[in-house]
């Protein structure tokens, strides 16, 4: 009887020990585990000024176990003077975490050099560069225009820059790259040089339009990869489907497909879906060809999915958004629409302003607050704008002020016509229009 109890005693202090050593060895393999060689390599060794130059970091296995989390790529980026220095994040650009890349935009022409730093776990590897930027006459950034601080410039030319914008939130809802293109395209020939698009967001609300999702165009937009149980039963079904194994389980196990939810899409937060923001980044290329401004939306009111509200989730999602599109010319950050239904004026004083930011109460004297628009509905738009115009003035910091949007043109009665009721002549379509 003793021996028995002596054996039992050893099998547990073997199970313990064996125990302690898996999860040893697992938390040695997520966060020690040190890439076998990193390669580096650069875009270009010449661009133009306001183009970007791109260091790409190739890393051989053993791969991060979560490489969006677990491996980071910054470098610091110099003119040769010495004058002027950046530093910069980079961002994984595959989901196996065997690429980072990293991104600067050199604003005028010179040498510039460059060091960079990929780290995974303890191990850091390193690299060094030059580049020679010109002037290639690209328009570059809208910036206000210090002349004249009612308007905008483009700083690459000096060339007066005027608003006409439309809103495609859901832009990156088709399927067909050709048709996202086609999009920009003709928006384009109709003289469009701003197009609001989101980021993130989750909708079955289409405010009286005819459009309807499905194969082809799907308002249910996917930064994030769904969590690992949800791809290990999805994995599992297919495997039974394969064998041949008869019944309905495996085959609703094989067509799981929680990102299809709009409420409960299971995103894993802490995994970015890398092909979804690759595609974001082909259409902000394509659109920076023709000067089209994208005004990056980062997440909708619509939806009813977000990262909790200044935690490391979302920390994330926005610091790989900045190190992702920030070397493009032709983005604005959209930091004050659709964001009042999830986040509150806590989260705002935190994270993203010394003042809330809605439609309405804006922080003027902020130095990165760069424009304010406006969404107003009402018929006295002309005078709202005109107070908030004497609003900034007295600040003492003036900057631009712009409508988000016309009202509906279905609500405004063309001038000289009869609607339900006359309508006043500084209300019709055509003054509106000219507000």
């Amino acid at each position: 009887m003793k021996d028995g109890r002596r054996r039992r005693s050893r099998l547990l202090i073997f199970l313990g020990v064996a125990i302690l050593l898996g999860v040893t060895l697992l938390v040695f393999w997520s966060v020690g585990v040190v890439p076998h060689a990193v390669h580096f390599s650069q875009s270009t060794q010449n661009l133009e000024a306001f183009d970007f130059v791109e260091i790409s970091a190739q890393v051989s296995a053993p791969y991060p176990s979560n490489p969006f989390t677990d491996g980071s790529i910054r470098g610091t980026f110099t003119t040769a003077t010495g004058k002027q220095q950046w530093n910069v994040e980079g961002f994984c650009d595959s989901q196996d975490g065997s690429l980072y890349r990293l991104r600067f935009m050199p604003p005028a022409p010179g040498d510039y050099i460059y060091s960079v730093e990929y780290r995974q776990g303890w191990s850091k590897k390193n690299s060094r560069g030059t580049f020679q930027v010109r002037d290639g006459h690209r328009r570059g950034l809208v910036r206000i225009d210090p002349q004249n601080r009612w308007h905008f410039i483009w700083e690459g030319t000096g060339e007066h820059y005027f608003f006409n914008g439309t809103t495609a939130y859901w832009l990156m809802g088709w399927q067909d790259e050709q048709v996202i293109q086609s999009s920009i395209d003709r928006l384009h020939q109709l003289k469009i040089n701003r197009m609001r698009v989101t980021v993130a967001g989750r909708t079955n609300v289409y405010y009286g339009e005819p459009v309807m999702a499905g194969p082809s165009w799907s308002p249910l937009i996917r930064p994030w990869q769904t969590v690992k149980n949800v791809r290990f039963l999805r994995i599992l079904g297919r495997i039974g489907q394969s064998l041949g194994i008869e019944g309905d389980l495996f085959d609703s196990l094989a067509y799981l497909n929680v990102a299809e939810d709009i409420y409960h899409p299971g995103f894993d937060y802490s995994r970015f879906e890398v092909s979804y923001w690759q595609k974001l980044e082909r259409a902000l290329r394509f659109a920076r060809d023709r000067d089209m401004v994208f005004s990056l939306v980062l997440d909708m009111n619509d939806s009813r999915v977000h990262p909790a509200p200044g935690s490391a989730d979302e920390l994330r999602f926005l610091k790989y958004a900045i190190a992702r599109f920030g070397a493009f010319s032709n983005i604005t950050w959209d930091l004050g629409d659709d964001l009042d239904q999830y986040r509150d004026e806590r989260w705002a004083h935190a994270l993203a302003t010394s003042h809330p930011v809605d439609n309405v109460h804006q922080d003027r004297s902020s130095e990165w607050f760069d424009f304010t628009s406006f969404q107003e509905w009402s018929r006295e738009q002309h005078a709202f704008m005109l107070s908030e115009r004497k609003k900034q003035e007295r600040l003492g910091r003036i900057i631009p002020q712009k409508r988000t949007k016309n009202t509906a043109t279905r609500t405004i009665t063309p001038c000289g016509q009869k609607g339900l009721a006359r309508i006043p002549p500084t209300r019709c379509a055509e003054r509106l229009g000219k507000l």
